[in-house]
């Protein structure tokens, strides 16, 4: 009895023994994590002091950080998380190869409560190890809590600094009680960490073609103890050696240069703490873009391929003007929640800016198209004027010119008529430049008609006709003639034009080649097909004298 007394003595005693040891255990190794962490007031150097002021004083060795033994690891703590596993710093304190700096917070938005301190860390270490993280934080959304802040202003850092192709090691260290059972759904922390980062992309940059891993490899770890985050650091120590990434930051600047230079740039830099809602504004007005320009693609093909077939556009100037304003008013419609917010009310004015740029291109080369078009139609009814006149007049008459100006001014006054109807004044497409340059040209058509090929064969045949002509008869007779006129018109586009002509006593044959068939307003003229390859017209004359 007494024996099992002493041993139940011994155990109860021995008991207790063993929980104050492991107590003193956990204290002593808790003890050893926040010497390694915080750093000794001798050894280690502040460079940011509470208030968020650079320590100017503050210098390196000139061979810190690049004696090739270690990298640079940056602790990111977190202010705000109660009894956090890593020690919180209100101050940025580099101590060897590791700097610590206080994450951001949701309370303040200046100095280091902004989180830039952990942003110029983060751009400048070689692993970066965000700590504090809770699974309540995860619950919530990384996104909308004093993490997404940190992580937005430490993205946009590494942005600004172009510190891209030499990926650093993010380590998220989530925290997590002993016992309990919720897991940790490290895809979902990797998506929540890629919409920070294509937001912040998106305002730093203006585009969305930046890829979060080729600016940090992100870890996902869960931390229940101080064993943990020693494991951690090890961790980070170990990638942060094989890693350096910073050299690609700092170059052959000194640490204390590098960081100087990053932090003043971020204290003067926008803040990017809360990008999401930035980002959806920047993406709607990137869709609001592609659906405006969509909707007058319909109205602009059906414009082009009417022009392509050497057609002009009814009303096109007013109509022109019309849809551009209509796109522009539904582009100001889908975006105006964006213009509210003063980032994204930059970037929709770029956007803009660059849908209205597309549309007036658009628009001024269909006008110098259809420009184009009436030109050359009048220029053509101009000459066959002329070749009518010439069949009446001769060509030898002394008025051919002076008769002529009436035509002249007929001509000018059509293609003023028809080209005020594409101008688009709000453009300033006018029709001033197109109106002075057709009239230097049927000006031109004018002069040098009497030497076309057209009018020298005009006055040949009337020649003729005055030649071959017979003297008539006395008495009274009944006399038959036949004229035949041919035009052949093979494919081509008018750039081969001749005439024939024969006569035999009363009878005539008259035949011309115009390889006109795929000239788009030849075939307008018939409707929207080809003209025949041939047509004969045959002329029965009868003559008959009493």
């Amino acid at each position: 009895m007494m024996i099992t007394s002493c041993a139940t003595i011994g155990s109860s005693i021995q008991e207790p023994i063993t929980m104050t040891m492991a107590r003193s255990k956990g204290a002593l190794a808790l003890l050893l994590l926040s010497s390694l962490l915080s750093s000794s007031h001798a050894a280690a150097t502040t460079l940011v002091d509470s208030t968020g002021s650079l320590n100017k004083a503050s210098s390196l060795p000139p061979t810190t950080f690049k004696d090739g033994s270690s990298g640079v690891v940056a602790l990111l703590t977190s202010p705000g998380t109660t009894g956090s596993l890593f020690p919180p710093t209100a101050t940025v304190v580099v101590d060897g190869s590791i700097l610590k700096a206080p994450g951001a917070s949701l309370e303040e938005s200046t100095g280091l409560a902004r989180g830039i301190g952990a942003a110029a860390a983060g751009t400048l270490a070689d692993a970066v190890v965000l700590g504090g993280v809770t699974m309540g934080d995860i619950e919530s959304g990384l996104a909308g809590t004093r993490h997404g802040r940190t992580l937005a202003e430490l993205f946009s850092s590494v942005l600004q600094s172009k510190k891209s192709g030499t990926a650093s090691t993010l380590i998220i260290a989530v925290e997590e009680t002993s016992g309990a059972s919720s897991s940790v759904d490290a895809d979902s922390i990797q998506e929540s960490i890629e919409e920070i980062f294509d937001g912040v992309a998106a305002l730093v940059l203006g585009v969305n073609d930046e890829a979060l891993g080729g600016y940090f490899n992100v870890e996902v770890t869960v931390v229940k103890s101080s064993e943990d985050v020693t494991k951690v650091m090890d961790q980070a120590a170990k990638v942060a050696t094989t890693s350096k990434s910073s050299s690609s930051v700092m170059g052959s600047k000194p640490f204390s240069t590098a960081f100087s230079e990053i932090y003043s740039t971020l204290s003067s830099s926008p803040d990017y703490a809360d990008p999401t809602p930035v980002a959806e504004a920047i993406l709607a007005c990137n869709d609001a873009y592609s659906r405006a320009f969509g909707m007058s693609r319909a109205k602009i093909a059906s414009w082009k391929h009417r022009a392509s077939r050497g057609l002009l556009v009814d009303k096109f100037g007013m109509n022109a003007d019309s849809l551009l304003q209509r796109t522009l008013d539904l582009f100001d419609r889908d975006t105006m929640s964006a213009a509210g917010l003063p980032a994204a009310g930059e970037q929709r004015l770029v956007i803009r800016q660059r849908l209205q740029q597309r549309m007036e291109k658009t628009l001024k080369d269909l006008f110098d198209v259809q420009m184009g078009i009436l030109e050359k139609k009048t220029l053509k009814k101009f000459n066959h004027s002329l070749l009518k006149k010439l069949s009446k007049d001769g060509l030898d008459s002394a008025q051919f010119f002076e008769d002529n100006a009436t035509a002249l001014r007929t001509a000018l006054f059509a293609f003023e008529t028809s080209a005020a109807l594409l101008e688009i004044p709000s453009l300033s497409l006018t029709k001033s430049n197109a109106v002075r340059d057709v009239t230097g040209k049927l000006n031109n058509a004018l002069m040098t008609f009497p030497d076309s090929p057209a009018a020298k064969i005009k006055a040949m045949k009337k020649v003729q006709q005055t030649v071959s002509k017979k003297k008539k008869p006395s008495e009274g007779s009944i006399d038959l003639a036949l004229d035949v006129v041919a035009m052949i018109r093979p494919d081509g586009f008018g750039n081969l034009q001749g005439f024939a002509g024969y006569q035999l006593g009363p009878h005539s044959v008259t035949v011309g080649v115009h390889n006109d068939a795929d000239d788009p307003q030849v075939i307008a003229q018939f409707g929207g097909v080809r003209p025949p390859f041939i047509r004969v017209q045959p002329k029965l004359k009868l003559d008959v004298e009493l």
